[in-house]
Order: C-alpha cells, then structure tokens, then sequence
C-alpha cells in the first residue's frame, strides 16, 4: 500500500511517499477506515505531484532560497496524528524532525461518519459528489500544500538558531502568506486527481 513519487520543486529532487504505518497501529482500524485513509494518502501525493501545485510550490522554495545539504524525507502519514499533549482539542497536521530530516504531513481530523460513509470522496468522479463533499475535499487539498509549505519552511530556518516560538511565528507569517492566491490552483488539481482516478 506504500507510494513513492518523484516532485521536483524549487530545484529539489524529492521523494514523496506514503509511510508504512506500524501494524500495532492498523489493527486498531477496521478495513473500511484503513480504506479510507489510505485512499485519502494517495490523494494528497496526487495533489503535490500535479504539476500545476508542484510549479507553484518551486517558486516558493526558490523565492525563500530554501537549501538543504541533505534529502529530506517527506513522508504522508496515513492516520491523523493524536491531539497535542494538554490541547486536545488540536490536532497536529505536520512535523519536521530536524535530526531525522524528515516531514511528515497527517490527515484531517474527521468524523466517523465521513470515514464510514465517505468513499464517494475518493472513487466518484469530482462533478459528482455533494456540495459539502466538494468542500472537504478541497480542505485536504489545501490543508495538505499549507502544510508542506509550513514544514519547508521550517527546513529553512533550522540552523538560524531562533527560539522555537520565533520560528514558529515566522513560519505561520509566510505560510499565511505564501497560501493567497492558491483557490484556481487547488480547485483544478482536485478535479484533476478525480479525472486520473476515473481513467
């Protein structure tokens, strides 16, 4: 059920894959949710690899003049992440492990419902499903580039030595600014991977 796939952005060559999750935590799924999740995995690798998000992705990388002396491993985790120790009210949706070289960017948060009834998201063609469908998909779609932009920038910034509070504020500064102007972008790769899939 793994994935690799090639991206080029930015003058990075780079691995985007989905991680194997460790079979203590799949047994915990049942198969309709393992579907789902990993149906939602291979999703997210089509979105990063459509050539419009990857071209858009490039010029951000290059305008920050993000380098790196070492590949880094983009992982795309299959189950969400738990809630942040002591708010468990959120969610992590990416991390960056500095000694690892690693990112890894998590699913939504949904309901069991969506994760029940939901598989229309992933095997129906985009034309096709509810409006409130065609609303979270998007949201994963962008939720998914925002966090890659966020960790890469992190990637950036290891070695400025800043306060971990520093960075983080500057990260979600640029991210935020990084991620205007993205809705036709988004919206077409989301129609895009819906047309691949039904090919």
């Amino acid at each position: 059920m793994s994935q690799t796939a090639p991206l080029r952005a930015g003058g990075w060559n780079v691995e985007v894959r989905i991680a194997n999750p460790p079979p203590a935590l799949l047994v915990k799924y049942t198969n309709k949710e393992k579907t789902f999740f990993f149906d939602y995995a291979n999703f997210v690798i089509q979105i990063i690899r459509d050539p419009s998000v990857a071209e858009k992705l490039g010029q951000i990388f290059t305008a920050e003049q993000v380098n790196t002396d070492r590949p880094v491993d983009i992982r795309v985790m299959v189950f969400p992440a738990r809630p942040l120790r002591g708010r468990s009210n959120r969610v992590l949706h990416g991390s960056y492990r500095h000694s690892a070289a690693q990112i890894s960017l998590y699913p939504l948060k949904l309901s069991r419902d969506w994760i029940r009834n939901g598989f229309d998201l992933f095997k129906a063609p985009y034309n096709e499903l509810a409006p409130r469908e065609k609303r979270l998909i998007y949201e994963m779609a962008e939720t998914a580039i925002a966090t890659f932009v966020h960790e890469v920038l992190h990637v950036k910034f290891e070695r400025r030595g800043m306060a971990a509070y520093v960075e983080e504020s500057l990260v979600r500064k640029l991210e935020s600014h990084y991620m205007e102007g993205w809705e036709e972008t988004i919206a077409q790769a989301v129609h895009d991977a819906s047309l691949n899939r039904t090919s």
